[in-house]
C-alpha cells in the first residue's frame, strides 16, 4: 500500500469494471447454452373435454335480433318498424314479434342472437333481453358489432 505524505489527497478517478463484464460474461454463456434446450422442450398440452355440456342440434335456428344505434330493430333479417322505437316501446314490440316466431316449430328451444351496433343505447338491448326472459327464452347472447 502506498501512502501519501504532505497531506495530498488523491481522487479516486477511474472505476474498475472488470468483474461486472466478467458477470455478464457469464450470464451470456449460460444464455446461450439454455437458449437451444428451451426450443426442443414443448409442452404438449391436451385441451379439456366437456363432459357435462349438451350437444346442440343443427336443426335448431337461432333467433337473430338485431338492433341499431337509432333504435331500429329486425329480427331474422325482418325489420318491425321503418320508424326507430323509443327505449319504452322496445320490449312490447320485441316481445309480439318474438312471440309469433317461438310459436312456430322450428324455433322452438332457439337460442337468441341480440346483434347490436357499439354505439347501442343499453335501454334498448336491456328491453330486448327483458322481453326475451319475460317469453321463456333462457339462451341469449350478445354480438356487438362495430360499423352496422
Amino acid at each position: 500500500m502506498a501512502f501519501s505524505a504532505g497531506g495530498q489527497q488523491d481522487d479516486f478517478s477511474e472505476i474498475n469494471i472488470t468483474p461486472l463484464t466478467d458477470v455478464f460474461l457469464i450470464l451470456f454463456l449460460i444464455m446461450i447454452v439454455i437458449a437451444p434446450l428451451i426450443n426442443q422442450t414443448a409442452l404438449k398440452l391436451e385441451p379439456p373435454k366437456a363432459q357435462n355440456g349438451k350437444n346442440i342440434s343443427s336443426k335448431v335456428k337461432a333467433i337473430t335480433l338485431e338492433i341499431s344505434a337509432d333504435g331500429l330493430i329486425a329480427i331474422n333479417g325482418k325489420k318491425l318498424s321503418e320508424t326507430p322505437f323509443e327505449p319504452e316501446q322496445v320490449g312490447p314490440a320485441v316481445e309480439a314479434a318474438l312471440k309469433e316466431l317461438i310459436a312456430l316449430p322450428e324455433y322452438k328451444d332457439s337460442p337468441l342472437n341480440i346483434v347490436t351496433d357499439a354505439d347501442t343505447r343499453q335501454k334498448f338491448v336491456v328491453g330486448a333481453m327483458d322481453a326475451a326472459a319475460g317469453l321463456g327464452l333462457a339462451k341469449m347472447s350478445i354480438v356487438t358489432v362495430s360499423g352496422m
